[in-house]
């Protein structure tokens, strides 16, 4: 169980990055009022390693706290696929809260890993 706590540390950095990335990335967009097509791998990045580790929290934190918010996170990942199967596009303000959730959600759990974590001085 060691070993998966590592692994999800190691997808929390992973989803963080990809996070800021892609976010840092629709902002320049934003403001230079131009499309570039390394910002949609930016968001395709975020959203693919988003996924995995919303599972791989489910599994290694069972009798967590968090437990819930990672439910919720799935529950965002069902609808997003079931929209995305059905044709339905996705509202900008949707887009923003997705981007923003998985940007503060796997921040606060790098902080409460690395920074909140007891220190066996």
């Amino acid at each position: 169980m060691e070993k998966l706590q590592k692994l999800t540390g190691i997808a929390d950095i992973i989803v963080f990055a990809a996070a800021t990335l892609a976010i840092a990335g629709v902002f320049y967009e934003g403001m230079t009022l131009k499309w570039y097509g390394f910002v949609g791998i930016l968001v395709v990045c975020m959203d693919y390693s988003f996924m995995p580790a919303t599972l791989l929290h489910l599994i290694a934190d069972r009798s967590n706290k968090q437990r819930a918010v990672h439910l919720f996170s799935l529950l965002l990942v069902i609808a997003a696929v079931v929209m995305k199967i059905l044709g339905i596009p996705y509202p900008p303000l949707t887009l923003v809260f997705w981007y923003f959730y998985i940007w503060f959600l796997y921040g606060s759990l790098i902080i409460r890993r690395h920074v909140c974590a007891p220190r066996a001085d």
